[in-house]
């Protein structure tokens, strides 16, 4: 029986480990060939957008060059590899678990996961900088001016690597903002605020060419509308017919899993359309092929299933359900 990868989110692991994983290799070359360098890709709440940013910091980073044929040589990518692959800096951020009590710790909060991403980023490529100047970049007191000095070296050391930028989750703690304080989220994010000047700093950072790729993954757009042209560069394709099946499960690829699941031909039929009333309906393009099902929602009813061979008796999975929730308040 395979291994159901519930609440995974490192490539490296699922693919190493023996866990199951949907290919969505294909993705890569089609990234690769749209218009704009810097796209957003915005899904609901577990829908896979974590493990889908692990899988691309895995194929980009100089550091898994050497473990290409292992993580990728059983995928679509790994017949098809791009001239991009392994070729990349990659800095990646994300913006989760940010204490939004008050101005005080949500900006802490921020910070501090702008110091981790960059200090993971520094050790990943510690042969370009010495103790001193990785010191000099964490020193720094706002989220800005981490970014500012980062840049400026990498841009200093005419380096034939340039910055792939990957944010996950990059309107978490905003969306907390929206849901309770409206006049928090327009001081902090939008106007003049720590966030605005943030993505400014990718802005400036893009138009000089330190960081040549960023993907961005979230919710909601509302945060990228309130900065206007503190972020103007980025191309949406949460809507895209071409990007529709980029993450969740079409209804082929469900039966599927069911068969690998070692679930009785004879009883797919049925479980399938179960499985349709409670996960599947997820369009994010009036002409989509067809709808998806929820992924998280798919590996959590396996998972439990898999423990008595019965359907749980709870048949949302708690995490997401708690996650619409906000969203719900945000409207």
């Amino acid at each position: 029986m395979i291994k159901i990868p519930y609440g995974e989110s490192d490539f490296k692991k699922v693919m190493t480990e023996g866990y199951f994983y949907q290919d969505r290799t294909f993705f890569i070359a089609e990234l690769e060939k749209w218009a704009s360098n810097f796209p957003v890709f915005l899904r609901p709440r577990r829908f896979g957008k974590s493990l889908f940013v692990s899988m691309l910091q895995c194929y980009y980073g100089l550091e898994f060059r050497d473990d290409f044929e292992k993580l990728f040589g059983s995928l679509y990518i790994g017949e098809h590899r791009t001239p991009l692959a392994n070729n990349y800096m990659v800095l990646r951020l994300e913006f989760s678990r940010i204490d939004t009590a008050t101005h005080e710790s949500t900006y802490r909060g921020f910070l501090e996961n702008v110091q981790y991403g960059v200090d993971m980023f520094l050790s990943a490529y510690s042969k370009f900088f010495s103790q001193e100047t990785r010191n000099m970049i964490l020193s720094g007191k706002a989220p800005e001016g981490i970014l500012k000095s980062l840049f400026r070296v990498v841009k200093a050391l005419d380096a034939r690597h340039k910055i792939y930028l990957l944010i996950d989750e990059y309107d978490h703690f905003a969306n907390e903002l929206l849901s309770f304080d409206m006049n928090r989220f327009k001081s902090d994010v939008s106007r003049n605020g720590f966030v605005r000047k943030f993505y400014e700093s990718l802005k400036t950072a893009a138009g000089e060419g330190v960081v040549d790729r960023i993907f961005i993954t979230g919710v909601s757009p509302v945060t990228l509308d309130s900065l206007t042209s503190g972020f103007n560069i980025s191309s949406h394709i949460t809507t895209n017919v071409l990007f529709h099946d980029m993450l969740g499960f079409r209804q082929e690829e469900v039966e599927e899993l069911l068969r690998k699941y070692d679930i009785e031909e004879d009883g797919i039929r049925d479980m399938m359309d179960d499985l349709r009333d409670w996960y599947d309906g997820y369009v994010f393009e009036p002409d989509a092929r067809a709808s998806l099902y929820n992924p998280d929602m798919v590996l959590y009813f396996l998972l439990q299933y898999g423990i008595k061979r019965t359907y749980p008796e709870v048949m949302l999975d708690i995490n997401v359900v708690s996650d619409y929730r906000k969203i719900r308040n945000i409207f």
